[in-house]
């Protein structure tokens, strides 16, 4: 079992086009943040190889309270669901773009995800990886 902790605000995939990705700066923010996942990743990661075979992914998007809410509703809505944009499935593939060829050869290998989204004081991510035998 493994387990990454990344101080990162989740962001959501972002489509982009062949030149889209230099001249946009939704994409350039994502790639950055992929970038930056993929580097918090590889300093717990110290030289592990990579795995192989099926994969089973738990991820746990801890999403930043807006603002804009009074007190009272931040207090209330830490441990809440998080029903908001980015979509789930958005959040989950930019993490699997960034481990690949990190932790694992390519995204295919997961064979089971779990994937939630809360609210939390500090925005974050908690990913574990388990071989599936």
């Amino acid at each position: 079992m493994l387990k990454l902790k990344i101080p990162v605000e989740p962001m959501g995939a972002v489509r982009m086009t062949g030149r889209g990705k230099f001249i946009k700066p939704n994409a350039q923010r994502y790639l950055a943040y992929k970038d930056q996942i993929k580097w918090l990743s590889k300093q717990q990661l110290k030289g592990r190889k990579l795995l192989t075979g099926a994969l089973e992914v738990e991820i746990s998007f801890i999403m930043p309270i807006p603002k804009s809410w009074s007190n009272v509703k931040k207090q209330q809505a830490v441990g809440e669901y998080h029903t908001k944009k980015p979509d789930t499935d958005n959040l989950v593939k930019g993490v699997f773009d960034s481990l690949n060829k990190l932790v694992w050869q390519d995204d295919n290998q997961i064979a089971k995800v779990t994937a939630v989204k809360n609210y939390g004081e500090v925005p974050g991510m908690e990913i574990v990886i388990k071989e599936l035998s």
